[in-house]
């Protein structure tokens, strides 16, 4: 087998168990009694030296042994799980992350600074910290004898046969299976790992193997595997997938319950043999079809979507030219096209989708280690997680939740001592939720810290030239808590290596509004904070109306319009030196378009045609001369050179094939 060929297949399918492997040792450091958990690291580190054992990855397979054998100590009771284990183990997870990284990167798993003999080393010493006495274990090994079962050609230990007991009362069905190569197999190993790897794939667990996992890696065995499993399929499905993998020359299968006396033992077993054969041309096309995802490089799904945005433009080109001629007879096909293209466009959109879980899962072992750090407890909640958003957004938004979260454990939460203080829980609550709104998707950091001081931050905003004392007494609590979103603004006296600096809000603004998103903030002191996140669904084709000031089109995201309505000269106010008007008793400030971006315009008369607009909690109303009606439109970069321009977020061509610009209705309100 060619390495390259399987090397992202590697990559991608080791940093999804990483994952697993971290979500599964934050609840086994909560519940380090769960057997379940246990054994489900313990089948994950197995899975990870399988694939780097595979791929030829020494140093990776080596740590992640050692790892495995530690677990395999735990869950035989050996071992118990204390606080720096625990930390042993997430810093050797730690490693084997940046051993991943460093194969994308140079294609070995060489880490320069980092000396994994002493590593290794080090959990051999972890082994050996056993929680009996020696003359104890001595003791202990006089009495336990390895029992044979009839029928059975395999010796079954104690604990072994306490394992099988307890699944077997959870529902589990425990069988031994002896699996037989080909003669002349090539890559035995790699045989027995695809034979491994397909009963756990069915939720099985394997307790027992003869020889040793360690003697089938290096491939010291003949042809024949013994082991003991335990799994909730029965035997027809075991034989199944088992013998549709290549090179297995029988598979035997025997119901398995081991001599206790709280377990009968079956009078008689039943024995079943599978000689596998040539398949016919028939049989293998009746074959049930086991792939049902695809792994697609993003770059194509790119191109589709770019694709996909040139045919939308297309159509609006085609639609407009037969408006002009009046061309009725084409008007049905134009109609089918129009569906057929809508039908693609909303297949192509869900297929950039991905479950915001691939963001999520990365923050609770960040959480678990900054709260660990500072000396305080946080339960950290996700709600949510498989609320899908376009691929895009997955590798931007990381970032400024991972600001808010570390500013909610740093600024939010408070000690043990002093929420006890406050007559609060000792242990703090952090929230992070995402939810489908409309066409946005909202994405919420909640605490329930010390919440924000709107007299620190206005006496800081103050002390920065950002606005005067006046103004400042006057001065909503949502619009003193944006000067948060001012570059180098922090009211934090202390500097420390979380926050302080002034960096980090700022950061979360620019990057959700580049993503045409907005962000608010909602606080009471004492009580927490929470932090709204909102992100259109999709930034490559969206619903947009189309306005006009002069002769000039604009488009506003439909996804931020409130509703539109006529206002005239007598229901405009001014309050402030601001003009406003009252809608349902909400008084909402109007800009006019043409004010705002400077172009000439002559005196409007009566009646004004007026888009309400939402951002978060706050509106506002924006004038404008016409509204010619919503379009799907392709939003197009505007390039380097208008990056300064903050009044436009991008630009679509319309079916005429003249140029839209869209606004940035977050930088006009």
């Amino acid at each position: 087998m060619m390495k390259e060929e399987y090397l992202s297949v590697f990559v991608d399918e080791s940093r999804e168990t990483l994952q697993s492997l971290n979500d599964n040792l934050l609840k086994l450091e909560s519940s380090p009694e769960d057997m379940e958990t246990v054994n489900e690291v313990f089948r994950l580190l197995h899975t990870l030296k399988g694939m780097a054992g595979t791929m030829g990855f020494e140093n990776m397979m080596k740590l992640c042994h050692k790892m495995e054998n530690v677990l395999d100590k735990v869950r035989g009771g050996n071992v118990k799980l204390t606080e720096s284990l625990m930390d042993k183990l997430f810093t050797g997870v730690d490693i084997v992350e940046r051993m991943v990284n460093n194969i994308v990167e140079s294609g070995n798993d060489v880490l320069e600074d980092i000396d994994v003999d002493s590593i290794v080393r080090s959990f051999d010493e972890i082994q050996g910290t056993e929680t009996e006495t020696e003359s104890e274990k001595t003791e202990e090994k006089k009495e336990e004898k390895p029992e044979k079962m009839e029928g059975i050609p395999i010796e079954v230990e104690e604990p072994v046969r306490n394992v099988v007991e307890k699944a077997i009362g959870e529902g589990f069905n425990s069988y031994y299976i002896k699996v037989t190569l080909k003669e002349g197999t090539q890559l035995k190993s790699a045989r027995m790992y695809l034979v491994f790897h397909k009963i756990e794939e069915m939720g099985g667990e394997i307790v027992k193997t003869v020889p040793p996992v360690e003697d089938i890696e290096e491939e010291k065995f003949d042809l024949d595997v013994d082991m003991i499993v335990i799994i909730k399929k029965d035997k027809e499905d075991l034989v199944r997938a088992i013998t549709s993998i290549s090179d297995i020359d029988r598979v035997i299968i025997k119901d398995f319950l081991p001599k206790t006396p709280s377990v009968k033992e079956k009078p008689e077993e039943v024995k079943e043999e599978v000689k596998i054969e040539e398949k016919t041309v028939e049989e293998r096309k009746t074959k049930k079809k086991l792939t049902q995802t695809v792994r697609v490089d993003i770059d194509k799904l790119d191109t589709l979507m770019n694709l996909m945005g040139e045919l939308v433009i297309a159509r609006s080109r085609i639609v407009d030219t037969l408006k002009k001629y009046n061309i009725k007879e084409v008007d049905e096909s134009l109609a089918q096209l129009s569906r057929i293209t809508l039908d693609l466009q909303n297949i192509v959109m869900k297929v950039r989708m991905v479950p915001i879980a691939f963001v999520f899962n990365r923050f609770p072992r960040m959480v678990r280690d900054l709260s660990k750090k500072m000396g305080k407890e946080v339960n950290f909640i996700i709600k949510g997680e498989e609320t899908e958003l376009d691929r895009t957004f997955v590798e931007e938004i990381g970032e400024p939740i991972l600001h808010l979260l570390r500013n909610a454990i740093d600024h939010g939460i408070e000690s043990k001592e002093e929420r006890i203080a406050k007559g609060k829980p000792p242990i703090g609550t952090i929230v992070l939720s995402a939810r489908h709104e409309g066409n946005n998707v909202v994405i919420e950091v909640q605490d329930d810290g010390r919440g924000m001081d709107r007299d620190k931050i206005v006496k800081r905003a103050i002390e920065m030239g950002l606005i005067d004392e006046l103004k400042a007494s006057t001065l909503p609590d949502e619009r003193v808590f944006e000067f948060l979103f001012t570059p180098g603004f922090s009211t934090k006296e202390d500097v420390s290596e979380v926050s302080g600096r002034g960096v980090g809000m700022d950061v979360v603004k620019n990057v959700v509004e580049s993503l045409n998103g907005s962000v608010s903030i909602e606080s009471q002191k004492d009580v927490g904070t929470k932090v709204t996140i909102r992100l259109p669904l999709t930034l490559a084709i969206i619903q947009a109306l189309l306005v006009k000031v002069n002769n000039y089109v604009y488009a506003i995201p439909i996804a931020n319009i409130d509703s539109t309505l006529m206002v005239s000269k007598d229901d405009i106010q001014t309050v402030q030196d601001k003009e406003v008007i009252v809608i349902r008793g909400e008084v909402i400030p109007i800009y006019k378009l043409w004010e705002v971006l400077e172009i000439p315009h002559e005196t409007e008369g009566g009646a004004m045609n007026t888009v309400i607009i939402r951002i978060g909690n706050r509106k506002y109303g924006l004038v404008v001369d016409k509204l010619l009606g919503q379009e799907d439109i392709v939003i197009k970069s505007l390039g380097k050179i208008f990056s300064d321009v903050k009044e436009f977020s991008g630009a679509a061509i319309l079916g005429d094939g003249s140029i839209a610009l869209i606004l940035d209705i977050s930088s006009i309100g």
